[in-house]
């Protein structure tokens, strides 16, 4: 039934295309705006504009897909300042954004003091806009907004994200828009990090990663590279092992990674432009409460700036120049 006849039935969009915005209350998400889609066929999203707009949740048919630590939602006053800071504010959840000034490991790199994966992900949105329309005869919400890294002396930087959701599919659009409205270069360093979590990730589901090349990250991760696609039951100790993959690509230069779970009848695929974000990391940690995979696209290596400035791998943006990062999120049994 297409939606000309679904209007028939209903009296309010909300009955089958839901978009609900919300304030958080209590400890350290006091405050945190929230938005929350649910497309009626299954598919919820839990958007955080305090927090760079990033997707805390994703469900399908009411069981989540990512992973959510013991952090819980963290507000952006709470971010630690100190290079380690930013562990203590991550929720996980399905998508963390990490950049703009750095990624991976924190550090000093010409004169300046470097979180660990940037102060991105802890960047409330400006200009925050919620438009609902109808679309070629489909619902649809647009979500977007403006995350700003500016700093006197060092830049500035615009980040506009659009998020598209459509009544009846269990997919979702977003566009990551990089603006340097500055006067000096500036380096651009983006890491996207995907979190699987369960009930989709258990010891019975399966990566889906087309890879050309598998390089670990550090000596213990290389012990084990042989079982970078095994997943195993929770287990203490476990220490985490990255891997960086070389995802084939189509035509158009965009791949496609993810996970299912054939036990669970669920699965995800994330697509995105390689041509842009040209690294990936596979994150793997399988410890008790610690159970996640991560999925990370990405447009450098992830030991800090100066690593990446020495082997090459760090992007530069010039005054007026943009990148466009886009990525399609598909949920299915």
């Amino acid at each position: 039934m297409d939606f000309h006849q679904v209007r028939e039935y209903i009296g309010k969009l909300d009955q089958v295309f839901a978009v609900k915005q919300y304030v958080l209350q209590g400890g350290r998400q006091e405050g945190v705006h929230a938005i929350d889609v649910s497309t009626g066929a299954g598919m919820e999203l839990t958007i955080l504009p305090d927090r760079c707009m990033d997707f805390y949740q994703l469900k399908l048919n009411g069981k989540g897909l990512n992973f959510l630590s013991p952090t819980g939602i963290v507000g952006p006053s709470y971010c630690g300042k100190a290079v380690d800071g930013w562990l203590p504010s991550f929720g996980g959840g399905f998508l963390t954004t990490c950049g703009m000034d750095n990624i991976g490991v924190g550090g000093e790199d010409q004169g300046e003091i470097l979180r660990m994966h940037g102060s991105l992900s802890n960047t409330p949105a400006e200009q925050v806009s919620v438009c609902t329309t109808v679309e070629e005869g489909v619902p649809t919400v647009r979500i977007s907004g403006v995350m700003r890294d500016a700093t006197l002396f060092l830049g500035d930087v615009h980040m506009t994200r659009t998020v598209v959701l459509r009544h009846g599919i269990n997919a979702f659009e977003f566009t990551d828009r990089f603006v340097n409205v500055g006067f000096s270069s500036r380096p651009l360093m983006l890491l996207y990090h995907f979190n699987m979590g369960y009930p989709l990730l258990d010891e019975t589901a399966q990566l889906i990663l087309p890879t050309n090349r598998v390089t670990p990250r550090t000596k213990h991760a290389a012990d084990y590279v042989e079982q970078y696609a095994c997943i195993t039951p929770p287990s203490t100790p476990f220490e985490e092992m990255c891997y960086y993959h070389d995802i084939q690509a189509d035509d158009q230069g965009m791949a496609t990674v993810g996970l299912r779970n054939a036990q669970q009848h669920l699965g995800v695929e994330i697509t995105y432009d390689k041509k842009v974000l040209d690294h990936f990391v596979q994150w793997k940690m399988l410890g008790k409460g610690e159970y996640a995979i991560g999925l990370e696209p990405c447009n450098a290596t992830i030991d800090g700036r100066a690593d990446a400035r020495e082997n090459g791998s760090l992007k530069y943006l010039a005054p007026g120049e943009e990148v466009v990062c886009r990525f399609r999120v598909a949920a299915y049994q």
